[in-house]
């Protein structure tokens, strides 16, 4: 009888860590759906979620990839010039990274090739906080200290800033939002992404 409740806390825990979402289909394809699931013993849902990891998380893998290479540094500055900047709170990788930035108010990067972008950060310069799907969930200003802690046991893979004035904003700022308020398109797949407009931004935010 325990092993039969510790699988039902398992699922249970599973089930916790996803999410719902609802798609629109028209009636054939829901018809070609159920009938591809059935054919292979499936739910709907579980050929769906299958279609996402073997097709969608690897091109979004692959864009996330691409925006690192072609991501251009911020331009020379004054010392007295503070920056702004867009950091992704990793959540589309890792829901755990996103919930320690917003809970212990740091701006974090993780693994090889991202986690050096936090040393652009000098004392004073504004981070947004961008939650993938939801957009600018927070911000702070950068203390200019760079630290460093393990990530999933693997030493100095975390690399962050405290953050401090943190504030979580009521609402998420969108994409779509972020784009109107400064007047141009902007594409947020970078893990940091640098504001030349940022302080428009704030503004807007603060009143």
């Amino acid at each position: 009888m325990s092993d039969f409740f510790s699988k039902l806390e398992a699922k249970r825990k599973r089930a916790a860590l996803t999410e719902s979402m609802t798609i629109r289909v028209t009636v054939e394809e829901d018809a070609a759906i159920k009938e591809l699931a059935n054919f292979y013993d499936l739910t709907r849902q579980d050929l769906i979620h299958d279609l996402i990891v073997e097709y969608v998380l690897p091109t979004w893998r692959k864009v996330e990839t691409e925006s690192l290479a072609q991501m251009a540094p911020p331009p020379p500055r004054d010392d007295d010039n503070l920056f702004h900047y867009v950091l992704n709170t990793n959540k589309a990788n890792c829901s755990d990274d996103h919930d320690a930035m917003l809970s212990e108010s740091i701006a974090a990067a993780f693994e090889d090739g991202y986690k050096e972008k936090i040393d652009r950060l000098r004392k004073g310069d504004v981070v947004f906080l961008y939650e993938s799907g939801k957009g600018i969930v927070a911000y702070g200003w950068a203390n200019g200290l760079t630290e460093e802690r393990d990530h999933f046991g693997v030493p100095g893979k975390t690399r962050f800033q405290r953050l401090e004035n943190f504030k979580i904003l009521e609402k998420p700022v969108s994409a779509k939002d972020i784009c109107q308020r400064l007047g141009r398109n902007i594409k947020f797949a970078q893990t940091l992404t640098y504001l030349n407009d940022g302080k428009k931004l704030l503004e807007s935010m603060t009143g």
